[in-house]
């Protein structure tokens, strides 16, 4: 959570400094956890509204947002698709949908998913859309052919589903014993546990229990925004991580930059913010 919240800033979002201050912002597809709806509470949003679909995730959310200093009434949180967003025309200032749209059925969908987000866009607000990553290795060939193996194996997808830093010590445990014996070789590897966190868990369920991952291009983003908003600007951040993670946030940045990297990341985190045009 400390990670999530950290990554958003007025900053990074290109917005001046007390710009959130009494306005009215929604997440859309907020999950369970709020950390959007509690970073901008912190840059003094006044009005924060969520919703996601079926109502299981509204008590959890309500919860983490408390534990992290959300007061009761500033929050309301309902049940909604973002392919029918539950509010009227032009109602906040700030629409937020965070990796969503990559997680609906078609392209189809992502479109229809984005429309509504414009719709409900006030004239003056801003519309701040994650997509994930568009081509690469990873994303076209490595991770998909995982996903299809923890969907077809059961005892692949019962360990993904309760994988643990547990499950990752054991098996550092077993290369200090197996280097231990067979090389006579000691080597203390308990500092590269701490490498290996709930964190890293988390990322790689994401990844894998996801059922659609779609790929939508730079070019697909920018002909979405259209011409109902000022010129789209791609935003880039540099996230810091306390696993292993760390030590490919670098490369992961300069995707950009770097032909080699592209060959591995693709485009980057494709991640966009726009005003709309009064």
């Amino acid at each position: 959570m400390s990670r999530f919240i950290g990554m958003f800033s007025e900053e990074y979002f290109g917005l001046p400094k007390g710009w959130f201050a009494g306005k009215s912002i929604v997440d859309a597809g907020c999950g369970s956890t709020g950390k959007v709806l509690i970073a901008l509470h912190r840059m003094g949003a006044a009005q924060l509204h969520g919703f996601d679909l079926d109502t299981d995730f509204i008590p959890t959310a309500y919860a983490a947002m408390g534990a992290h200093g959300v007061p009761d009434g500033v929050v309301t949180l309902k049940s909604g698709s973002v392919l029918e967003a539950p509010y009227p025309d032009a109602s906040f200032d700030f629409v937020c949908c965070h990796g969503v749209l990559l997680h609906l059925n078609s392209i189809e969908e992502c479109r229809r998913g984005f429309a509504e987000l414009v719709r409900i866009t006030k004239p003056g607000g801003y519309l701040y859309t994650v997509f994930g990553i568009s081509g690469g290795a990873l994303e076209q060939a490595i991770y998909p052919a995982l996903r299809e193996h923890y969907r077809k194996t059961p005892a692949f997808k019962a360990f993904i589903d309760e994988i643990k830093p547990a499950d990752f010590h054991a098996v550092v445990d077993l290369v200090a014993a197996g280097l231990s014996k067979y090389e006579n070789e000691h080597i203390d590897l308990s500092a590269f546990k701490s490498l290996l966190d709930t964190d890293l868990c988390v990322t790689i369920q994401n990844i894998l229990q996801a059922p659609v991952r779609l790929s939508v291009p730079e070019s697909m983003i920018l002909e979405m925004y259209g011409d109902k908003f000022d010129q789209p600007h791609r935003l880039r951040r540099y996230v810091k991580r306390k696993n292993i993670r760390r030590f490919l946030a670098p490369l992961h940045y300069a995707t950009s930059d770097e032909p080699v990297l592209q060959l591995w990341y693709g485009s980057g985190n494709l991640e966009f913010i726009a005003r709309k045009k009064q």
